[in-house]
């Protein structure tokens, strides 16, 4: 029996990555069949990218990932004003491969992952 393999990456590891060495990062362990579940969100950008360059790679065995974002999609006034100080709301970002990731169920304050082989 085969399990599922999750990985939780700190927001170190991708703190002072350019947004192609991070996608790139988070594709190269995707395709290794591993769930991340990153501390800190993608930015508009990055998320694009990563759907962006997926799409380039899906085939018959990289049928492509599936991701949710937890947080920093706030904008109140509070939210923005961390931001504007240099500081971060807290989020988390999950990315997996879609013939691990069965269903990912979103609402504000959760994420519910359902996953198997």
């Amino acid at each position: 029996m085969a399990g599922v393999q999750i990985e939780f990456i700190s927001s170190k590891v991708l703190n002072g990555k350019d947004s192609d060495h991070k996608v790139k990062y988070i594709l190269d362990n995707v395709r290794k069949d591993k769930i991340l579940v990153l501390e800190d969100t993608l930015g508009p950008v990055e998320q694009r990218m990563l759907v962006e360059k997926t799409m380039g790679m899906v085939s018959r065995d990289f049928p492509g990932i599936e991701v949710s974002t937890l947080g920093k999609g706030e904008n109140d006034l509070k939210a923005m004003l961390i931001r504007l100080l240099g500081g971060k709301t807290s989020g988390l970002t999950v990315v997996g491969p879609s013939r691990l990731v069965r269903e990912i169920k979103r609402d504000p304050n959760k994420l519910h992952l359902v996953a198997g082989t």
